[in-house]
């Protein structure tokens, strides 16, 4: 067996020069959880159409539009219908949602 000879007064650095870390167990399982974590997107051309169209709603009106449509349902609730319908129609400059309780089948 051969003797390695240590040299006296290196600095930290020198002993480290030559030295590189091989990746452990822990690191590589890490970076495969990160990898199957992020799902890939594959847009298609109506996906990104649609969120186009969703960049004029903005979280105030979407939240606006959200509230009113709960008292609706709320108020047909009231009157004993389920469910009900939504219709999106346009009248001029205006956009007009009208609601319908939905016919059971």
């Amino acid at each position: 067996m051969a003797k390695f000879k240590i040299q006296k007064g290196l600095s930290d650095a020198d002993m480290m020069k030559h030295w590189t870390e091989s990746d452990n167990f822990e690191d590589t399982m890490l970076a495969a959880e990160k990898a199957a974590a992020k799902p890939v997107i594959h847009q298609s051309p109506k996906t990104s159409q649609d969120a186009f169209y969703r960049e004029f709603l903005t979280e105030k009106v979407e939240t606006l539009i959200g509230k009113m449509l709960l008292d609706i349902k709320m108020e047909y609730f009231k009157e004993g219908e389920g469910a009900f319908s939504i219709q999106v129609k346009r009248d001029g400059k205006n956009i007009v949602l009208e609601t319908a309780p939905k016919k059971v089948k």
